[in-house]
């Protein structure tokens, strides 16, 4: 709880946040500024030199660096804000920019880049063939970054965002039907992982899990046997698995080389709003406590570790997929589909967005509702202009 007068918390993560208003800039309306520290006093320090600035109107070190590219304002941005970022964050971000951003755009001045050659890279990527195609939800992804990354030039000198082609954003194309599995596909899957979970494949299991409750791989991967809630009958998220890049440096020869690799983090979930608790199928649940082990072990568990992480159970998914000769599709689809066979059977959305774990009710509309052709059929039948 903030001190009373003031807007600053200690984080979950141990770290302080203080918060002030920010003033509006470009016609845009006024929103907040964080700064971050280790100590109370340390945030205090920060927030009231960030409200100095916001008073007097000042806003950094004035006129944007002459020749300033596009990669060194990523490089900034990344360092004015990673100090509230988790780690998986920084890490996701970090991989995007060097992977997607520094490569084609890195060494662009600021003030070159226009509308032209910002909708050109885009299309690059949309015109690429296999693996090296991004879907859209990753080039939307990448265009929000870039948004965040001229904001801080806004913010530190003035460079107002209406000279930039980000006003617009770029169209995030909805998933197709085609992307969905069939209706008599998505029984095949559920009936043999029902099956092999009555056997005690764990696998099985876990899957079954998340294709009844909507949640996410690493979600699914985190948890132990304490989330469940026997006498509640309940799923409790608080969690989840991620493997991330990891970015170490050390001084070679006179130079220093920077080293990168990967480890799995075990933190907070995606967002605020995914800490939730979800009732359970009580066939379900039967199951559940039919595998019950100590509170502490992983419901997941690995061959070599104590837990499976989001990639192997990724791949056991795809071979359970061809086994069973059902066209391949992502696991997150399995929480489309829960959310689309919700809606169908007349869940309100409020009550799907908050086991989802979403922010709001139109997340849950935009991105997890499908509807396909045999739906608006069935709807579309009985349909009389006299109501």
């Amino acid at each position: 709880m903030a001190r009373k007068g003031e807007n600053i918390y200690k984080r979950k993560d141990g770290r302080w946040e203080g918060r002030c208003r920010a003033r509006g800039i470009a016609g845009r309306k006024p929103g907040y500024i964080s700064v971050y520290g280790k100590s109370y006093r340390e945030v205090k320090e920060k927030l009231f030199l960030k409200k100095e600035e916001q008073m007097s109107g000042k806003k950094g070190g004035g006129k944007l660096p002459a020749g300033m590219s596009v990669g060194e304002a990523a490089t900034l941005w990344m360092e004015e804000k990673k100090g509230g970022w988790k780690e998986s964050t920084y890490a996701t971000y970090r991989s995007i920019t060097e992977k997607h951003i520094l490569p084609q755009l890195g060494r662009l001045p600021v003030t070159a880049l226009d509308e032209d050659i910002y909708r050109e890279y885009f299309e690059k990527y949309r015109k690429q063939q296999g693996q090296k195609r991004l879907s859209e939800g990753y080039l939307h992804q990448i265009h929000i970054l870039f948004g965040q990354i001229f904001r801080i030039l806004e913010e530190k000198f003035h460079y107002s965002m209406q000279k930039l082609p980000f006003c617009t954003a770029v169209p995030k194309n909805q998933l197709t039907d085609s992307c969905a599995p069939k209706e008599d596909s998505i029984r095949k899957l559920e009936a043999y992982l029902l099956m092999e979970a009555e056997r005690g494949n764990r696998t099985c299991l876990g899957i079954l899990l998340s294709g009844c409750s909507g949640i996410r791989i690493g979600e699914l991967c985190a948890l132990q046997w304490k989330d469940i809630q026997v006498e509640k009958g309940t799923l409790v998220i608080h969690k989840t698995m991620q493997r991330i890049r990891t970015f170490e440096s050390e001084w070679n020869g006179g130079k220093l080389i920077s080293k990168t690799g990967t480890k799995i983090v075990i933190a907070g979930p995606k967002s605020r709003n995914s800490n939730r608790e979800i009732p359970l199928p009580e066939y379900l649940l039967k199951l559940l406590v039919k595998e019950r082990e100590d509170q502490e072990r992983y419901i997941m568990p690995g061959k070599k570790k104590e837990y499976t992480e989001p990639r192997t159970l990724q791949y056991q998914f795809q071979r359970i997929l061809k086994q069973l000769n059902i066209p391949a599709f992502n696991f997150h689809m399995l929480r489309h589909i829960f959310a689309t066979n919700c809606i169908m059977q007349g869940f309100d959305m409020k009550t799907l967005s908050e086991i989802l774990g979403h922010s709001s009710v139109s997340t849950t509309m935009r991105i997890y509702v499908h509807s396909d052709m045999e739906r608006k059929k069935q709807l579309m039948a009985g349909y009389r202009m006299a109501a």
